[in-house]
Order: C-alpha cells, then sequence, then structure tokens
C-alpha cells in the first residue's frame, strides 16, 4: 500500500496580501509553518519528496528533503489550477471586474473555465494521473508531494468519490503546511486524514 502524503505549501506574501494565486513566496509565517511541518514528517519512512513546481511547494518540500537527504523532485502535475489572466490578480479586483464569474466560482466551480487557464476536469486528470504514477513507481512506499490547496481537495474528491461541484465546500479545504493523507491500494484511494495541522499549534 502506498501512503501519499499530500502537504499544502506555507503561507506566502501573496495570501497576505489576498491575491489569486500563481506566484508568491513563503513569508516569516510561512517558512514557521514549514519548519514545523518538516519537524513532524521527519521521522516518517519517507521514499520520495515530490513538489509542484512553484516556488512555495518548493520551499515547503526542500527542508524536509534535506533532512532526510532526498532531492526534490518536480512534477508539473502538482501544480496550482491554472487561473490564467487572474493569476496574481487581487481577489477584491476579480469581484469587482468579473462578479459572475466569481459568483459561479464559489457557488458551481465545475462550469468555470479560466480564461487562458483551465477548469476542474484538467485539475482532476492532472491529480489521478499523478496518484497512479506514484502509486506504481512506489507501491509500498511513503511519498511526500508539496503542492496547492486546490489539488489537495481535489485529490480528497476523488478518494470519497466526488463530483468537481463540490470543490468550493468549507469542509475541504486546507490550511497553510497541513497533512493530507491518501492510501491507494491496488488502485482503490481512501483518506487517511484530511488538513491536519497538529504540529502547527502554538503558531501564529
Amino acid at each position: 500500500m502506498l501512503r501519499l502524503i499530500l502537504v499544502r505549501h506555507g503561507r506566502t506574501s501573496w495570501n497576505v496580501q489576498g491575491r489569486v494565486q500563481g506566484g508568491g513566496g513563503l513569508d516569516e509565517a510561512g517558512r514557521a509553518q514549514v519548519a514545523a511541518l518538516t519537524e513532524r514528517l521527519a521521522a516518517e519512512p519517507v521514499t520520495a519528496v515530490y513538489a509542484s513546481p512553484a516556488w512555495r511547494a518548493r520551499q515547503t518540500a526542500q527542508p524536509l528533503a534535506d533532512a532526510l537527504g532526498l532531492p526534490v523532485r518536480r512534477r508539473r502535475l502538482l501544480r496550482d489550477l491554472d487561473y490564467g489572466r487572474y493569476a496574481g490578480a487581487l481577489v477584491a479586483d476579480v469581484m469587482r471586474e468579473a462578479p459572475d464569474l466569481f459568483h459561479r466560482w464559489r457557488t458551481e466551480p465545475h462550469t468555470v473555465t479560466f480564461d487562458g487557464g483551465e477548469n476542474l476536469a484538467a485539475l482532476r486528470g492532472r491529480i489521478e494521473r499523478f496518484i497512479r504514477d506514484v502509486a506504481a513507481a512506489y507501491p509500498d512506499g511513503t511519498v511526500v508531494a508539496a503542492t496547492h490547496d486546490s489539488p489537495v481537495r481535489m485529490a480528497v474528491t476523488i478518494a470519497h468519490g466526488l463530483p468537481d461541484s463540490v470543490h468550493r465546500e468549507e469542509w475541504i479545504k486546507t490550511t497553510y503546511a497541513s497533512v493530507t493523507e491518501l492510501h491507494v491500494d491496488d488502485g482503490a484511494v481512501s483518506v487517511a486524514c484530511h488538513n491536519d495541522a497538529a504540529h502547527l499549534a502554538g503558531l501564529e
């Protein structure tokens, strides 16, 4: 059985500024979160460490990889949902300039394709492929993958057999530097824990 430990990146300056994701590096709080995450996971029997190509995800994965003496393997399949021309925009500006799109993203996310970007069906395809690839490569391993909120949400959706319409529901969101563990056994995907942030207790 594969243990796939998905971690959301630590907090970034763009998160604080209220921007649609697409960039940004870890801020001081994010670096503290990643230190706590690394301490938690360093004792795990980790076989491989993966990360989205985004700088914030690589910053999250690298300290753990260094502690374990492993390389960080970049996979584009783990990149965040592509928000196209809205990537990096202030959320407040999107609300003002494209209120209908913003409302549909909040209430019917499965109907939205971002101009110059992608939709949730494309994200689902990427995450399903990543899970298959890692399960084939490490059928009895423990793999850590540093990624983003939307890919983790999608992985949980896939494990529960739910449609993309649940993507924006409150229960499925993840905290910065949180842990979500999936078990993959003979093609079956299940959730062992979701959005576990106990290691962040005491941090801002």
